[in-house]
């Protein structure tokens, strides 16, 4: 079972977003600092409506998005119920998705093509990010930068904490179809790399690039936030594949 999500954390679901879309990001959010093993049983979709005291439409729709992101699998039956996605299933699923959602055949597709198009959304979304933050969101950040930084000697284990910071300031966009676009392409991007080595990687002075980045977040729209775009890099590319 989901250790953190419990009778005590139903709390009303703000309304710049659908409430299936803001029930998935906490759910994704509670399941990655969880740290659940893949095809470890979460719940029901009968104790999450009552836990969250959401309609059942409201469950199937956000447990729809989670598959459809490659984060959970549904399973029907006795001993069924929401399962945290196996790794080979999470790759593909989201894999499939990018293509599927922005139309292109995979053999087209590269990560450098995909990585420029996230790149020029990147300043869109922290912009909105910038205008629509709370305390909330700034402690999360902060708190996900911190673990990058514990990472700084391991490609691997930064990349990780990287998509994540990634992913949570494009939570706190309201502009769904900017977010939906961006958090696509990342997650194509992060199954790219999946299985390969980061060359050139230069953890401390990418640490130094992403705390400014959210502290200019958490200054609010201005030529702090502009400063902190223009010096936010691009990831490094795979080396190998």
């Amino acid at each position: 079972m989901m250790r953190a999500v419990s009778a005590a954390t139903s709390v009303p679901l703000p309304p710049r977003v659908s409430r299936a879309a803001r029930l998935a990001q906490e759910l994704e959010a509670r399941i990655r600092s969880d740290g659940p093993q893949p095809g470890e049983r979460i719940a029901t979709k009968h104790e999450l409506r009552e836990r969250f005291g959401v309609a059942s439409a409201t469950i199937n729709e956000a447990v729809r998005l989670l598959e459809t992101r490659g984060v959970i699998e549904a399973r029907p039956g006795p001993g069924g119920g929401i399962f945290v996605a196996r790794s080979a299933v999470r790759s593909a699923v989201r894999f499939a998705h990018v293509h599927t959602v922005l139309g292109f055949p995979s053999e087209s597709t590269s990560y450098r093509d995909c990585l420029l198009v996230r790149d020029a959304l990147e300043p869109l979304i922290c912009r909105d990010a910038a205008a629509a933050r709370s305390a909330g969101d700034i402690a999360a950040l902060a708190a996900i930068v911190a673990r990058m930084a514990q990472h700084v000697d391991d490609p691997a284990g930064y990349f990780k904490c990287n998509w994540e910071l990634h992913r949570r300031i494009a939570a706190i966009s309201s502009n769904a179809p900017l977010r939906s676009i961006y958090l696509t392409l990342t997650e194509g991007l992060e199954s790219m790399l999946d299985d390969s080595e980061i060359d050139e990687f230069d953890g401390p002075a990418s640490i130094a690039i992403h705390r400014e980045l959210v502290a200019a977040i958490e200054d609010g729209l201005g030529v702090r936030l502009e400063a902190a775009l223009a010096a936010h890099t691009p990831l490094p590319p795979p080396g190998r594949a």
